[in-house]
């Protein structure tokens, strides 16, 4: 089977990405992980996406919050939505002891289960980077953000450490799925404004610890 990224996905596909996705992040320490990488980067996209009381907030591969519970303590109404449920249990319990109130649903950056312009704000921090197919999920983040709202996202660039580190070990990891394209391209200005562009993407550039924090508003 050969896929460019604007092929439709076939369904069987994606239950099969789904599946080992789903089991690929619960088969390690996440949230030691996400403690130890990422751990200032939720709260610089939650800040410069500007979320506060009444926003309603849609978190895509949340993990363990590092985005979502910011926003929680920030005021607004947030899901945190990702594809493992034993990564969500982690990040339940973290914002229990963070006193942030918010939703943890498991969904599909693929196929959000959400109405249309359910949210004022879409985000994601170093999470729907690592969706397989880059124009469906796009598509999704823009659909379930209402018309005026933002959409932010934070993910590592091709040539900073994680990236380098991605390239290294691709020809040692088992073949990615037809039409699945390599995670550190989101964190690739270019291939995010082809992707976001004509939904007024306005880029906050490279920032901090080689990554790359985009913010656009909805059409």
């Amino acid at each position: 089977m050969s896929l460019t990224q604007n092929d439709p996905v076939p369904a069987e596909l994606l239950d099969t990405v789904r599946t080992k996705h789903s089991a690929m992040w619960a088969s390690g320490d996440y949230p030691t992980i996400a403690t130890t990488v990422i751990p200032t980067l939720g709260a610089t996209l939650v800040e410069a996406l500007g979320v506060g009381p009444g926003d309603r907030v849609l978190d895509v591969g949340a993990g363990t919050g590092n985005a979502a519970i910011p926003a929680a303590l920030a005021g607004a109404d947030v899901v945190a939505s990702d594809i493992a449920p034993e990564v969500l249990d982690a990040g339940r319990r973290l914002a229990e002891e963070r006193g942030a109130t918010l939703r943890w649903e498991v969904a599909d950056a693929h196929a959000l289960p959400y109405d249309d312009g359910a949210f004022d704000v879409t985000m994601s921090c170093v999470g729907v980077m690592f969706a397989p197919f880059h124009r469906l999920a796009a598509d999704e983040l823009v659909r379930v953000t209402r018309s005026g709202g933002r959409i932010g996202n934070v993910a590592w660039t091709p040539s900073g450490f994680i990236g380098e580190m991605f390239a290294t070990m691709r020809p040692y990891a088992p073949p990615p799925p037809p039409g699945a394209q390599p995670p550190p391209l989101w964190g690739d200005e270019a291939h995010v404004r082809e992707l976001l562009g004509d939904r007024h993407l306005r880029d906050d550039g490279t920032m901090g610890w080689e990554y790359l924090l985009v913010t656009a508003t909805r059409a």
